[in-house]
């Protein structure tokens, strides 16, 4: 071959541009750069089978899209209003969405019915759902114009809650939302709001239910409804714009729990608190003692007998087995309740179930705590186990190394293992108490053996801050009280009747921190919120909470609380 000859330039600077433009076309990728897809499957109408149809007779919709698409979550994000006897079959061939009524399906003459697919339909790379999709169509001459809507909210937060299902019935018996299915519907979506188009004028039963079953049906006392008090218009010349307040009901009271695993403690769990709930024994020689907290009914008992026993509470009837009083006595220590042993003997870890009461029969206690202590308002010091007798003698309380006397001990009367500390507390001062063996007995006999520490600190008028509250749009000869929440601590309570429409509140010796403003109507006047009852017609109290700025040390803050949808103002002064 002569590599000279021009034929063989030519052949080979024409095999390099192939070989580069085939080694351009297998390195091709996708182009990068510019607006990403944001925007959703858009319908193509003219394509698809028409909407708002009159006179509406097929069984079959066909919803063609510009895109190739998805969907998901088909049996949550689809409804159709009012619904059908069984759910449409929604299924995806290319870019078309296809619909199929129930096979035997009979469609209500003269009625609107609406198609929602919610976030169902998304673009198949980006995943943008179309969430105004709708497919309307009558089976009448016109197509319902009307609407309603509004928001749902916690009845106790007054936070939105979403994916609630709004109803409404053409019927209007209490029972009609337990056994059939609403006229109309929708759901709400993540700011609480909902909106239902395509109604006809009428006068409709209202609920909103947390739909948990998807069965479009209370449940009952499992999901949480509200509900309106009286029927709701749905007119011409008026678009409702409804507020639900979500509430849990009461469940029927009934034990709920119960665990016997400890000797000396059964513990009950009930639904709801058992105020009214009785003890006793079927043996004579049981010492019994309860106390009583929230859901929960502790039971502590002694006794010299080895042999089973039933322990009666209320309706109930529980049977504690025998166990060894002898090895829990060995056992049984009497310490702090929010102490930790720390060391080796700290005992087993509670099984889940079981009481978390657990017994140590050795371990180091922890290094005395240092409590912030209010000024006004008795120490408290919670123990392991009940108290029966207190020696005072064996108490010391000091403050600046000097012992302290002037204070009084005395029980907590609603909790068997508190007692109460009242001093005239020193601002400034911190406080030491040492509790020396045998200062406390316990209700099994027990003294303690340990020297039980710990020290209160009490604050200055300059470390702490003040709150003058102002309620407004209250009812008068309404009661009510107002806490101030730290956390989950209550900081400072007040019960009042409305003897007009604003009234002043004036709170002192706060900590200078965050505080949470709650006001509750207490209708019933028992001192605590209640829930409501759709059979008996009761709406849950009326709770308005705010958050209040951090209060300054030394520094009063003036509030305004207004009791109603709405907000607090606040200004500082001196």
């Amino acid at each position: 071959m002569n590599l000279y000859h021009p034929d063989f330039f030519r052949n080979t600077a024409l095999a390099l541009v192939v070989t580069s433009i085939l080694l351009s076309c297998a390195r091709q990728s996708a182009p990068t750069g510019g607006p990403k897809d944001v925007t959703p499957p858009q319908l193509d109408t003219l394509a698809s089978t028409p909407n708002y149809t009159t006179r509406f007779d097929r069984k079959h919709i066909d919803l063609i899209f510009d895109e190739w698409i998805t969907l998901d979550d088909v049996s949550n994000q689809v409804v159709i209003s009012p619904p059908l006897s069984k759910r449409p079959r929604v299924s995806l061939k290319n870019k078309t969405v296809q619909v199929d009524l129930p096979e035997g399906e009979v469609l209500r003459p003269n009625t609107t019915y609406t198609i929602q697919f919610g976030r169902a339909v998304k673009d198949l790379h980006e995943g943008n759902a179309n969430e105004k999709l709708r497919f309307v169509f009558s089976t009448g001459d016109f197509i319902d114009s009307l609407s309603v809507g509004g928001n749902v909210t916690d009845a106790y937060t007054g936070e939105p809650v979403e994916k609630v299902t709004v109803m409404f019935y053409d019927i209007v018996t209490d029972s009609i939302i337990r056994q059939e299915r609403p006229y109309y519907f929708g759901k709400t979506d993540k700011s609480g709001q909902f909106t239902i188009e395509n109604m006809k004028a009428g006068r409709y039963k209202a609920v909103a239910i947390e739909d948990a079953d998807q069965n479009l049906k209370w449940a009952g006392e499992s999901e949480r409804i509200a509900f309106f008090d009286t029927l709701v218009p749905v007119k011409d010349s008026q678009r409702q714009v409804l507020a639900f307040r979500l509430f849990g009901e009461h469940k029927a009271f009934r034990l709920f729990d119960k665990n016997a695993e400890r000797y000396g403690q059964v513990k009950l769990t009930y639904t709801d608190t058992p105020d009214s709930v009785q003890v006793k024994s079927d043996q004579p020689n049981m010492r019994l003692l309860t106390e009583k907290s929230l859901d929960t009914l502790l039971v502590w008992y002694d006794t010299s007998d080895s042999v089973p026993w039933q322990l009666i509470a209320g309706k109930d009837t529980v049977l504690v087995r025998a166990l060894n009083r002898s090895d829990f006595l060995k056992k049984n220590r009497i310490f702090f309740a929010d102490e930790i042993l720390t060391g080796a003997g700290q005992g087993t870890r509670a099984r889940r179930g079981q009481a978390t009461e657990s017994v140590a029969p050795a371990g180091k206690l922890p290094p005395p705590k240092t409590i912030a202590q209010s000024q006004g308002k008795p120490a408290e010091l919670l123990f392991k186990t009940p108290v029966s007798i207190y020696d005072t003698s064996r108490w010391i309380l000091t403050v600046d190394s000097m012992r302290f006397t002037d204070y009084q001990v005395k029980p907590d009367t609603a909790l068997a293992r508190k007692l109460l500390v009242d001093v005239r507390w020193k601002p400034g001062k911190t406080y030491g108490l040492q509790l020396l063996p045998g200062a406390i007995t316990d209700f099994f006999g027990m003294g303690n053996t340990d020297t039980l520490q710990r020290f209160f600190s009490i604050p200055t008028d300059k470390q702490l801050g003040g709150l003058n509250l102002r309620v407004e749009s209250i009812t008068a000869g309404q009661h009510y009280f107002v806490q101030l929440q730290n956390g989950s601590a209550i900081e400072a309570e007040r019960h009042f009747l409305a003897d007009s429409t604003a009234q002043r509140l004036v709170f002192t010796g706060l900590p200078a921190t965050a505080l949470t403003v709650v006001l509750i109507e207490d209708t019933n006047v028992n001192g605590r919120w209640d829930s409501g009852d759709y059979y008996l017609h009761k709406q849950p109290e009326r709770v308005f909470i705010k958050k209040l700025e951090a209060l300054r040390a030394n520094w009063e803050v003036e509030a305004t609380l207004i009791a109603k949808a709405g907000g607090l103002e606040r200004k500082r002064g001196n």
